[in-house]
């Protein structure tokens, strides 16, 4: 009579048994370790300053000492300058940046591409720092850059219209790029995160960090006053093109790329647990 028992408790462990092992073979898999990502990086490579209206020159069948050589104010010259100034407020001030409007000057530039992506991260929730640690006299940790990826994404030959949260410069130790323009604040001073296309939400690998090196490029460089009325040419001081690039600023200053330890760029995963470093890259590297 105690058989019929003890065979239904052993069925009865058994099919528990078995329905826990089918419930373990299609549960839903959890990320337990934080998101990484792998990148490569390549330097030595020129890009266009895209965003930056004074490194900009209008196409047009002349070039410009034609149109702004300085002169003796007659209406010749008067009608020249006109006529340039007609092309570079449509062409880079005001307009898009491709192949059909302005050329920008080409400064030196170092590339992070993403090449892997082990889960998938919102670019939303990726916090970008541009870090810089100073030494001397004391130690000293600034932001050049810190603001989301999402705002400070950038498609060479789209827009120059930035995104209304995009981050502004900070200061790099004793480096301090913010000029006093509007026009020299903004992220893309320093470079640019390339998406691919518009419309990607998540990081995928290919999208690409785009950071100029802090060198001259005083090719066609717009003179201070460009925007005000004072400005007159061929004959008004300080209306002199083709000028050392003294009244802004491009890119990491040069140190970051050749002291160890000096500059270092991070992706931060702000949607993890608690927020973790899914990325680390040295600038000295680059």
């Amino acid at each position: 009579m105690g058989v019929a028992p003890v065979i239904a408790t052993v069925l009865l462990v058994l099919i528990t048994v078995v329905l826990m092992a089918l419930i373990y073979e299609i549960r839903f898999p959890i990320p337990n370790t934080p998101p990484t990502i792998t990148w490569t990086s390549s330097n030595n490579e020129k890009f266009p300053v895209w965003g930056d209206p004074t490194d900009c020159y209008p196409n047009l069948p002349y070039g410009w000492s034609y149109y702004l050589a300085n002169g003796t104010g007659n209406a010749t010259d008067q009608d020249r300058w006109n006529t340039y100034m007609d092309a570079w407020n449509t062409q880079c001030d005001n307009d898009d940046t491709d192949k059909d409007n302005g050329t920008y000057n080409l400064m030196d530039t170092a590339r992070v591409v993403i090449t892997s992506v082990s889960q998938t991260i919102p670019l939303s929730g990726l916090e970008f720092q541009f870090i810089c640690v100073n030494t001397t006299p004391t130690y000293e940790k600034t932001y050049l850059v810190d603001g989301l990826l999402s705002d400070m994404e950038w498609v060479p030959g789209g827009s120059q219209n930035l995104s209304s949260n995009a981050p502004t410069l900070g200061t790099c130790a004793s480096y301090d790029p913010r000029g006093s323009g509007s026009n020299s604040v903004y992220y893309n001073r320093l470079g640019f995160f390339d998406p691919l296309n518009e419309g990607i939400q998540v990081l995928t690998p290919g999208m690409t960090l785009v950071i100029y090196v802090h060198t001259p490029d005083s090719i066609y460089e717009a003179p201070n006053d460009i925007y005000t009325e004072d400005c007159n040419p061929p004959s008004t001081a300080g209306c002199t093109w083709n000028q050392p690039d003294s009244d802004d600023y491009h890119g990491a200053p040069l140190w970051c790329f050749t002291v160890p330890g000096s500059c270092q760029i991070q992706l931060i995963d702000t949607l993890w647990t608690s927020p973790v470093v899914v990325m680390s890259v040295p600038v000295y590297m680059l």
